[in-house]
């Protein structure tokens, strides 16, 4: 993998996203350790570095971690311990490796809930926790929104590397979830008026409103073509300078939402400029966050997808917070690295 002009696509105010270069080198680092992951659904294997201190610079160690395995990989996430604050196990750090102008730069924008799973793992593995029981508690944050996500992990083979695992990710109840309104915004695109709302819980979503382009059926909706996937990164472009991404190439991700006569709920979403083989755990999140409002305080919601059909469940907690949790995604340890020479 080539380093020669790595740099990072550091996360500023209001998620505008500013490159930074930065000269990668390979070091001799005590205290971190790296491990490969897979988890079932993810697009790809995440990468996990893990630091026994808390980094004031975290860039450089992903750089470096990157460099040192010699081998592509698309997703870095890096866990060290939290700041004074929020009470938390550990303090979680995604990036996506993404090509610009020819380079490899690491783009601090997206969020990843499968690579949230992986990094809980990987703790849980490596005995980075505490004694004692009950979940892991990761601290996020993304558009100046601190979370507390719930992550347990549940030992299926440790030999082979091999987890069961899932998350409680809480909902925004302040309206950050919603930062352009709950009330669809119309867009003009290619003169068609199509109602979108923007959900921005784990990754910022738009979701069309899938019935505006004429799609009524399930079938209808996996195989829209070329058309709709144009409309849907137009209305990216409309959308990405009203929520800081002006310089994002892939945020918000668009996503056609149907809701069937028999009460299914479909979902087709892009991954960058292509369809998306399935969906991403932060698009599940996404859309149960959008029709939250209208389900039960206990429900489990079904959401179809080019993969088949996944499940998350809405709580709410008896202090009035409200939770989706995800279970029964299996994780794999698929390769460990030291960091360095």
């Amino acid at each position: 993998m080539g380093t020669a002009c790595a740099g990072a696509v550091a996360e500023g105010d209001h998620r505008r996203p500013v490159v930074t270069t930065l000269a990668v080198r390979r070091v001799r680092a005590i205290g971190v350790d790296i491990g490969l992951w897979s988890v079932g659904g993810a697009a790809a294997p995440t990468l996990v570095v893990a630091s026994s201190r808390r980094l004031a610079d975290p860039l450089p160690v992903l750089e470096t971690a990157v460099a040192t395995i010699g081998r592509p990989v698309e997703k870095v996430a890096l866990a060290h311990p939290a700041a004074d604050g929020p009470t938390a196990h550990a303090e979680y750090v995604f990036a996506q490796v993404v090509e610009q102008a020819g380079c490899q730069v690491l783009d601090l924008t997206p969020e990843c809930g499968h690579s949230m799973l992986a990094t809980a793992t990987h703790l849980h593995a490596s005995g980075r926790l505490p004694a004692g029981r009950g979940p892991l508690l990761l601290l996020t944050h993304r558009s100046g929104i601190w979370r507390i996500v719930e992550c347990e992990i549940r030992t299926l083979d440790a030999e082979a590397g091999v987890y069961d695992a899932g998350l409680g990710f809480p909902l925004d109840d302040r309206g950050g979830d919603f930062p352009l309104g709950k009330v669809p915004l119309v867009l003009d695109i290619a003169g068609v008026a199509l109602p979108v709302t923007v959900v921005d819980s784990g990754n910022p979503y738009a979701f069309v409103d899938a019935s505006a382009l004429g799609i009524s059926s399930k079938d209808g909706l996996m195989t829209a073509g070329d058309d709709a996937r144009t409309m849907l990164r137009e209305v990216r472009t409309q959308l990405a300078p009203r929520l800081g991404l002006a310089d994002s190439q892939v945020l918000p991700k668009p996503a056609l939402l149907l809701h069937t006569e028999d009460g299914g709920m479909y979902v087709r979403a892009l991954s960058a400029d292509d369809w998306h083989p399935g969906l991403a755990l932060t698009g599940l999140i996404a859309v149960a966050t959008l029709v939250a409002d209208i389900a039960p305080g206990y429900a489990d919601l079904s959401v179809g997808h080019p993969g088949g059909t996944s499940t998350v469940r809405l709580c709410n907690q008896p202090d009035g917070t409200r939770v989706l949790t995800v279970t029964g995604r299996r994780v794999t340890r698929l390769a460990q690295f030291p960091l360095g020479v």
